[in-house]
C-alpha cells in the first residue's frame, strides 16, 4: 500500500513540490490541499535559470508554458541608481561560456590580469558579456545564454495546477484547521469540510502563515533584519510598452529602498521595497508617484521579516519556498531557493526518514541553513554603495550587522582581490560578486590595475579581449525579445529557444 505525501499551500511552490514529487516518487500517493480562502502573495514575477530547467525536467512545454502565463525572458537585472544618480551596470546570468570570457586561460578561473586591463582602459563591462549586450539591446538569443523567465504568477499557479490535475495529482479544495498527532509526528490533517487526511509526509508550503512549521512547530526563527533592512512592499502595474519588451528586471534604487520593474508580455510588474522605520506608505506611493510623474495605482502591501528558520525540515514535515525562509526579492531567490531545496529532495530519502534514518534531517537542515546565509551575505552586499542622500543610505553599511564571513570577505579585499576560494560551494560565485563590487564602486579598482601593470600576459590578454568582442558579436543577431515572443505566442516557433 502507497505511502501519503500531502503538501499544503496552492502557491508556486506547492504546485512545483507536487509535480516534482511525483516526477522522483513510486511508492506515494501525491496530494495537494488549497484553499479558496487563503489568498497567494501573488506578487513574485522573476525567476533564476534554474527555474526553466525545472520545467523541462518536470516535462512542461515550454511554449505552452510562456503563451499562458505573459511570460518573457530573463537575461538578468539593471541595477540603476544604486552607486549615483543616472548610473547603472548589469548583473547577469552567467554560464561557463561568460566564465570562459573572463579567463585568458580558457578556464574557469578569472584571469585578474584582464580584469586590470578592462578597468585601466575603462572599457563598459556591460559591453563584454554576451547577455549584458543582448539584454541592453532588448535582443534575445537564448541558444547562446543562461536565461530565466519573467511570468504572471496568478497565471503559473493556474497553469501548474491544470498540469497537476493531468498528471492525477489529487487536489482537495479546503482548509486545514486542526491536526492529528503521533507523538511529535503529523499523522492526519483536520479539514474544515469535514474528515480527515492521511499524512506520512508534510510538505509545508503555506507562504508567510508557515502554518506547520512555524505555527505548529515553533521552529526558531533567525532573523535576517539586522541585515535586510527592507521590510515593506507596495506594488502596482504599469503599461508594456506597444514596440519593445525588455528582456530583463529592472531594479531602481530609491530615497528608502528599491523599486522593481518586471516586463510581461501584456505589463510590467512593478513594486517599491523599502525600510518603513524611514518612510510612510503614503510618503513611500508618493516617491514612486513624483519618480513617474503620473499618478499609479497601488495594489498590495506587503510586510515581511527577512530571516529562515534554523530547521525547515522538523519531524515529518519540510517547509519549502515562502515558509521555510524569506531574504528579500532583490535577486529573485525565493523560487530559487524552492528548487533547490527539491533538488536535494528523492524518494530514497524519504523513504530512509520513515525507516527511521534521522541524519537526513539533520545534512537537510545544515544545507539549507548555508545556503540561506550565504544568499543573505550576497544581497546585504547589494546595499554597500556610495549613495548618501538619505540616512537609509548613508548609514547602511555602518548600522547593519555582517556575518563573520562576509566581515572576512571584506577585510582580504581591502589589501588583496577576490578569489574562487573565497566562494566555496556558495550559491552566487566570484563573477557575481565582482560584477556588482564593481558596479558600485566597492572594489578598489588600482589593486586590479596593478595585476595587468605587473603582468607578463600583457599581450595574451589584448589579444583575449579582441577574441570576445569578436565571439560576443550581436550584430548578427536579429530577434529582438519582442519578436521572439510574438513567435512563440503566434505561432508555437521555439527558433533559438
Amino acid at each position: 500500500m502507497k505511502k501519503e505525501i500531502v503538501i499544503v499551500g496552492g502557491g508556486t511552490a506547492g504546485w512545483l513540490t507536487a509535480l516534482t514529487l511525483k516526477k522522483i516518487t513510486k511508492e506515494f500517493n501525491i496530494t495537494l490541499i488549497e484553499s479558496e480562502e487563503i489568498d497567494i502573495i501573488g506578487v513574485g514575477e522573476g525567476s533564476t535559470p534554474n527555474f526553466p530547467l525545472l520545467l523541462k525536467v518536470l516535462d512542461i512545454n515550454f511554449v505552452d508554458f510562456v503563451t499562458k502565463t505573459n511570460a518573457t525572458h530573463k537575461l538578468g537585472i539593471s541595477f540603476e541608481n544604486w552607486d549615483k544618480a543616472g548610473g547603472k551596470y548589469f548583473h547577469p546570468f552567467t554560464s561557463e561560456k561568460s566564465e570562459n570570457d573572463w579567463s585568458i586561460n580558457n578556464g574557469k578561473d578569472i584571469s585578474k590580469e584582464y580584469l586590470g586591463y578592462i578597468i585601466k582602459e575603462d572599457i563598459n563591462i556591460d559591453d563584454i558579456i554576451l547577455n549584458s549586450k543582448l539584454a541592453y539591446s532588448n535582443k534575445t538569443a537564448t541558444f547562446l545564454n543562461t536565461y530565466a523567465l519573467h511570468f504572471d504568477s496568478q497565471l503559473v499557479t493556474k497553469y501548474l495546477k491544470s498540469i497537476a490535475n493531468e498528471r492525477g495529482i489529487n487536489i482537495i479544495n479546503d482548509t486545514v484547521i486542526d491536526m492529528v498527532k503521533d507523538n511529535k509526528k503529523i499523522k492526519s490533517l483536520v479539514l474544515k469540510n469535514g474528515g480527515l487526511k492521511d499524512v506520512d509526509f508534510l510538505f509545508d508550503c503555506t507562504g508567510f502563515k508557515r502554518l506547520f512549521i512555524g505555527e505548529h512547530y515553533k521552529t526558531n526563527w533567525i532573523s535576517y533584519a539586522n541585515k535586510l533592512k527592507v521590510n515593506k512592499a507596495i506594488t502596482f502595474f504599469k503599461e508594456q510598452h506597444s514596440d519593445k519588451i525588455e528582456p530583463y528586471t529592472k531594479s531602481i534604487a530609491m530615497k528608502f529602498g528599491w523599486m522593481w520593474m518586471i516586463p510581461l508580455q501584456d505589463r510590467i510588474g512593478c513594486g517599491y521595497n523599502f525600510d518603513s522605520s524611514f518612510t510612510t506608505v503614503e510618503e513611500a506611493k508618493q516617491e514612486v508617484e513624483d519618480f513617474f510623474n503620473e499618478k499609479i495605482e497601488f495594489r498590495k502591501e506587503i510586510d515581511y521579516n527577512a530571516g529562515r528558520f534554523e530547521n525547515v525540515w522538523v519531524e515529518n514535515c519540510i517547509a519549502i519556498g515562502l515558509s521555510s525562509a524569506f531574504t528579500e526579492p532583490i535577486e529573485a531567490t525565493s523560487i530559487f531557493n524552492a528548487i533547490n531545496q527539491l533538488s536535494l529532495i528523492s524518494e530514497s530519502t524519504l523513504l530512509k526518514y520513515l525507516n527511521g534514518n534521522e541524519k537526513i534531517v539533520k545534512d537537510y537542515n545544515e544545507v539549507i541553513a548555508l545556503l540561506n546565509d550565504d544568499i543573505a551575505d550576497f544581497l546585504q552586499f547589494h546595499y554597500f554603495t556610495n549613495r548618501t542622500d538619505t540616512e537609509f543610505w548613508k548609514t547602511y553599511y555602518d548600522t547593519t550587522e555582517k556575518s563573520s564571513k562576509l566581515k572576512q570577505k571584506i577585510s582580504k579585499w581591502k589589501k588583496s582581490l577576490p578569489s574562487n576560494g573565497d566562494f566555496p560551494y556558495e550559491s552566487f560565485g566570484l563573477l557575481n560578486w565582482i560584477i556588482v563590487g564593481l558596479g558600485l564602486d566597492f572594489f578598489k579598482k588600482e589593486n586590479f590595475v596593478k595585476t595587468y601593470r605587473e603582468s607578463d600576459k600583457k599581450e595574451k590578454v589584448r589579444e583575449h579581449h579582441n577574441s570576445v568582442l569578436l565571439q560576443n558579436e550581436i550584430s548578427n543577431i536579429t530577434n529582438t525579445e519582442f519578436d521572439m515572443i510574438k513567435k512563440i505566442t503566434k505561432h508555437g516557433q521555439t527558433n533559438n529557444i
